[in-house]
């Protein structure tokens, strides 16, 4: 059930599947440079050092520890990174604090991340992985989407339109003790979506684990954790989402999940018109009841 992938991983995939073996003064490291890569390029492991208060020696640690043999290694990806994608997130700040309460430059900010997300997408999400998780939703019996906090919505939103295109699903938003009546009701022929970004959370890890458990298929959608839980999961959809000290933009996934969707419609044409047909028929039978 691993995936396979076909670049090497980027920084932010390397520090989520780091992070459980990093000192707390390398971490403080590997944030740093994920925080600050614009300024790290042109840093010495001296200058990181007195940052951070820390030791050289740690520095280098740090990096290693993320699969990089050294410093000048990390720093010509940072360039090359640079080079190829300079975002509105860098131009225009990292957070409301920053663009203060104009409204104009709020809707040019997110306007312009947006843009660069759906362009950065082009380059992340892989046409084979795409391919493979479509295929994996037609061959499906039922979809159990998985998501917690602010991604519950988007779980239950992708349920929601699976649901109306015949295909059943579920969403899985529970938490804590509540989550193992979803994890027994798991059983063969069910295809799992975790949607799940940044850091790992308990529930998309036990999720997860039951699949493996019982031999289920699963998809992710992420951002950086492909490679964290790179032996956990059939196919990987990562694309990056907006942060860096502002609230998450949730877009990028709604894209991802509409193109799922429409690459599921597309694989039975028919079902799926008849699908919205009826619907818009029951809808018109409700109004004129009402």
């Amino acid at each position: 059930m691993n995936a396979t992938r076909s670049s090497d991983p980027s920084l932010e995939e390397r520090i989520a599947a780091a992070r459980t073996a990093l000192s707390p003064a390398e971490e403080r490291v590997a944030s740093f440079v994920a925080e600050h890569r614009e300024e790290a390029v042109f840093l010495s492991a001296a200058d990181i050092a007195r940052r951070l208060e820390t030791s050289d020696a740690t520095v280098i640690r740090a990096v290693q520890s993320l699969g990089y043999s050294g410093l000048p290694a990390l720093k010509a990806e940072l360039q090359e990174a640079l080079r190829s994608r300079a975002t509105p997130t860098l131009r225009l700040g990292r957070s409301l604090e920053e663009l203060g309460d104009d409204p104009q430059a709020i809707l040019e900010h997110v306007l312009a991340t947006e843009l660069d997300l759906v362009s950065d997408a082009q380059k992340t999400l892989r046409p084979g992985e795409f391919a493979r998780a479509v295929e994996l939703l037609g061959r499906a019996e039922r979809v159990l989407i998985q998501g917690v906090g602010p991604n519950a919505p988007l779980a239950e939103y992708f349920a929601l339109r699976l649901t109306r295109l015949r295909k059943p699903a579920i969403a899985i938003t529970a938490r804590g003790l509540g989550l193992a009546d979803a994890l027994l009701g798991m059983r063969k022929g069910d295809l799992v979506v975790a949607i799940v970004y940044e850091r790992s959370t308990a529930e998309a890890e036990h999720v997860l684990e039951r699949a493996k458990e019982l031999r289920l298929q699963s998809v992710i959608i992420t951002d950086t954790l492909g490679l964290a839980l790179a032996d956990r999961f059939t196919v990987a959809l990562s694309a990056r989402r907006a942060g860096g000290g502002m609230f998450h933009l949730s877009s990028i996934t709604i894209v991802v999940i509409d193109a799922l969707l429409l690459g599921v419609a597309g694989l039975d044409r028919v079902r799926a018109l008849d699908a919205y047909e009826d619907l818009q028929g029951l809808r018109a039978r409700i109004e004129r009841a009402e």
